[in-house]
């Protein structure tokens, strides 16, 4: 069966709002980009995919309160004990079977009619799935229903109830017998709502109150957000290291260069056999060298990107046979960049007239980077400076003199002119 297709209507009032405005507080989003979701399973048989259950399971006989009960963890529970509200086994299944044959009944219209407008069926058996589920705390039909909420939610084009329940159901219980089924539904709403946000960015005082299928605010930050759960929730399950570079991705798409980096170091050390591992070395080197921020900051970036350089091409070879031309102008500039940077260094002591620091970082770049035009200027700087002393001559050397050897001021001037701090034992 094929995926209900949501549509938008502006209500008329809202509508009048907008044009009356021209304010973007309530904009419909394209509803052209429900196309993009193409990863939903279709409806099994037509019914239910959670089996009938009798859920005999009994509750804990009632010995009055104790201590525990007061526990923090606790406390919620007690509190609505106490105020009649709290577990009700046969009203939580009367509400579940009463949710799952709306569920069925949407299931079924659908089956018959593919072009059918189910979605207010299936979002109706939503919140009824989330009362029986409230009606029984800490028991399976809380676990069904909780999992049935999110498909119902997830087939009613509701994407946000649907990751609320998701979440919920992982929440309650860890080790859901449904993890493996919810991720990928929860992949497909991340990957929804981020291409939302690259067809139509919402501005920060942006608000959706129309769109169901989409967060109320922010959809690029609840994108992120719903992928870093993925591998938090399951950090071994099959999306894991998928969600890792979809994060990495989308911070890199972003602009956003550190952050990205970040994940593909992540992809790279956490998930080693995963099929991304070239990318995540390919996209980490671009991550790294977009980062780099000048020779005045740090030079990780450059020094990590050259170890990736390397790695790239002793891992994958015939990878890197395909992008070899790309490695070998990045294995350049990088190299570029890093005797940049001790070219200048160089110059810094240069113009402070201390030549024996320059001459290291010169002497460095002439045997280092002698294939960069900093190679033959340090050489000829080299020459120029040859006689110069390493440390130029202390100013007012007769009024140190004057000073006791262990005096503060004496150190204190020395060390100006050495250039280095002298500390005080």
């Amino acid at each position: 069966m094929q995926r209900v297709i949501p549509t938008l209507s502006l209500l008329a009032a809202a509508h009048l709002f907008v044009v009356a405005t021209g304010c973007s507080l309530m904009k419909p989003r394209d509803s052209a980009l429900a196309n993009y979701e193409r990863t939903r399973q279709e409806l099994a048989g037509g019914s239910s995919p959670v089996e009938a259950a009798q859920y005999t399971e009994e509750l804990p006989p009632d010995d009055g309160l104790t201590v525990s009960d007061f526990a923090p963890e606790r406390i919620g529970s007690t509190v609505r004990t106490l105020t009649g509200n709290g577990p009700k086994p046969p009203e939580a299944k009367q509400l579940y079977v009463q949710a799952q044959q709306a569920y069925d009944a949407a299931a079924q219209q659908k089956l018959q009619n593919p072009n059918a407008d189910v979605r207010d069926q299936f979002a109706t058996a939503a919140k009824t799935f989330v009362s029986a589920a409230k009606k029984w705390p800490d028991s399976e039909l809380e676990q069904d229903a909780y999992y049935m909420a999110g498909e119902s939610s997830f087939f009613a084009d509701y994407y946000w109830d649907a990751e609320t329940n998701y979440e919920m159901l992982l929440k309650k219980f860890p080790n859901s017998k449904y993890i493996d089924a919810v991720q990928p539904r929860r992949f497909a709403i991340a990957q929804y709502w981020l291409e939302m946000h690259r067809k139509d960015p919402m501005a920060f005082y942006e608000l959706n109150l129309i769109d169901e299928a989409a967060p109320t605010r922010d959809a690029f930050g609840h994108a992120m957000r719903v992928f870093d759960r993925i591998r938090l929730d399951d950090p071994t399950g099959k999306l894991a290291d998928d969600a890792t570079l979809a994060l990495g991705n989308a911070n890199f798409a972003a602009g956003k260069f550190m952050k990205a980096d970040e994940y593909y170091a992540d992809l790279r050390k956490t998930f080693p056999s995963s099929e991304h591992q070239f990318q995540a070395h390919f996209l980490g080197l671009k991550a790294k060298l977009e980062a780099y921020q000048g020779p005045d900051y740090s030079a990780d970036a450059l020094n990590g990107a050259e170890k990736l350089v390397d790695q790239i091409r002793k891992q994958f070879p015939v990878e890197a046979q395909q992008e070899r031309e790309y490695l070998d102008r990045e294995a350049a500039r990088i190299r570029y960049l890093k005797a940049e940077r001790d070219w200048l260094m160089a110059k810094r002591f240069d113009r402070r007239a201390e030549y024996g620091a320059a001459k290291h970082y010169l002497t460095s770049l002439a045997a280092e980077y002698p294939d960069t035009p900093f190679g033959e200027r340090a050489r000829q700087r080299l020459r120029e400076i040859g006689g110069e002393p390493d440390v130029p001559e202390q100013p007012l050397g007769w009024l140190v003199a004057m000073f006791p050897e262990d005096d503060e001021v004496k150190t204190l001037m020395n060390a100006s002119s050495s250039g280095t701090p002298t500390l005080r034992r």
